[in-house]
């Protein structure tokens, strides 16, 4: 197996299952070609039947998972898959992957308990006023967008996943523009002057 083969498959099931240790074949098929549009969805498909086939991914229950995810191989910032590598995978052998299951690490917890004063004092942070305009910002952006309010939240908390503390109007307004709508609108709808 040649390491470039092995490197760019475990980047691939690293951005693919680091969220998710189980997806369905469709899940995955949609991750690869709608949301990161790395490929089409035949061809989607086709690498994850070969991933199966060669040993990278276990097909159990109609749930796909892989058999190594080596955490410590995280792909660049804007890392795209070679689907010229990942169409014809080497067969997985667990020699040639270092295993970093092995290593037995205890790891501690160490918990400090602050005594609070008797009257705690309210949150540093001010309101967010944002926060009673998100109804009204989802009706908005399924309506312009022709998607269901559901799938609008939908999409708003996967990006709430991938970009970590991101408020919920931000998210909204990022899938806002991911469907092309009009941006001063929805700032307009997010903090109303």
């Amino acid at each position: 197996m040649s390491d470039e083969s092995i490197n760019e498959i475990q980047k691939l099931i690293f951005v693919s299952f680091s969220e998710d240790k189980n997806l369905t074949i469709s899940d995955l098929e949609r991750l690869w070609s709608l949301e990161l549009q790395w490929m089409m969805p035949e061809e989607a498909s086709l690498v994850i039947r070969k991933l199966i086939q060669s040993g990278w991914l276990v097909l159990e229950n109609n749930l796909v998972f892989p058999v190594n995810l080596d955490k410590q191989n995280f792909p660049s910032l804007g890392w795209q898959p070679m689907l010229r590598i990942i169409s014809s995978p080497p067969i997985f052998i667990p020699e040639s992957v270092p295993s970093v299951e092995k290593e037995d690490t205890e790891s501690e917890i160490v918990v400090n308990v602050i005594q609070s004063e008797k009257n705690p004092s309210p949150s540093k942070h001010p309101p967010d006023r944002s926060e009673s305009n998100i109804p009204t910002l989802i009706r908005f952006i399924a309506k312009k967008s022709k998607i269901d309010n559901r799938e609008v939240v939908r999409r708003a908390q996967r990006k709430r996943r991938s970009l970590g503390p991101v408020t919920l109007w931000m998210a909204l307004a990022l899938v806002a523009r991911e469907q092309g709508l009009d941006m001063v609108e929805v700032s307009s709808l997010v903090e109303p002057v």
